[in-house]
């Protein structure tokens, strides 16, 4: 038996290296149309030349993803893979308050990626956007998220118990939106230095003595 199961693998393998090749140029389109929508937006943009800006044909982007609209569900689901086991831990580790403002400070190093969720936000308006519905659900995990997490702060003692969590994860979330968006037009804002001081008006009195 074990010299038919070694006999097989090879024929095994064979098969798995077109799949892993075809998984990788996969992620490789991926990043890569990530930068394209950066810079250019999503909306406007047709297969083709999405394909021409990327350096590919737009039959190999329908190969591998099947239309315009499951790209872009891509590039959003990829981006999320590679920042919330970050972030997810940081809030673990650091909490509420220490992590949003190092949060910034990484943003600052990934223009691309503010640049694609200030464009996208601005274009997804429209509810036949197609990623109208995944920027609403990714908000609202966004503002539960902060919501539970201010809660977790002020049982801890660390935010005032007389705040409202609900209103605080609203201003949280749309000063982190309206600082990003100042810092694409002026780099010199310090986005982690805007939102420390935010959260320095919000911790509680014992946290600041």
């Amino acid at each position: 038996m074990a010299e038919t199961t070694t006999a097989r693998q090879p024929a095994r393998s064979g098969r798995r290296a077109p799949y892993a090749n075809g998984e990788r140029k996969r992620a490789e389109l991926v990043d890569a149309a990530f930068a394209v929508f950066a810079e250019k937006g999503f909306q406007r943009l047709s297969i083709r030349q999405i394909a021409e800006e990327i350096g590919t044909s737009h039959t190999a982007l329908l190969h591998h993803f099947g239309s315009k609209d499951a790209l872009l569900e891509a590039v959003l689901v990829r981006r999320e893979e590679q920042e919330g086991p970050w972030r997810r831990t940081l809030l673990e580790t650091q909490g509420l308050l220490e992590t949003v403002p190092e949060v910034m400070r990484r943003n600052s190093g990934m223009r691309g990626v503010i640049q694609l969720d200030a464009t996208l936000r601005a274009e997804a308006v429209r509810p036949d956007h197609p990623a109208h519905g995944f920027i609403r659900r990714r908000d609202e995990e966004i503002i539960g998220s902060l919501q539970a997490e201010t809660e977790r702060e002020v049982s801890a003692g660390r935010v005032s118990p007389g705040l409202d969590a609900a209103v605080l994860a609203r201003q949280i979330a749309a000063l982190i939106e309206g600082v990003q968006l100042a810092w694409l037009y002026d780099e010199s804002v310090d986005m982690a230095a805007h939102l420390e001081g935010f959260l320095q008006l919000v911790r509680a009195p014992a946290v600041l003595q």
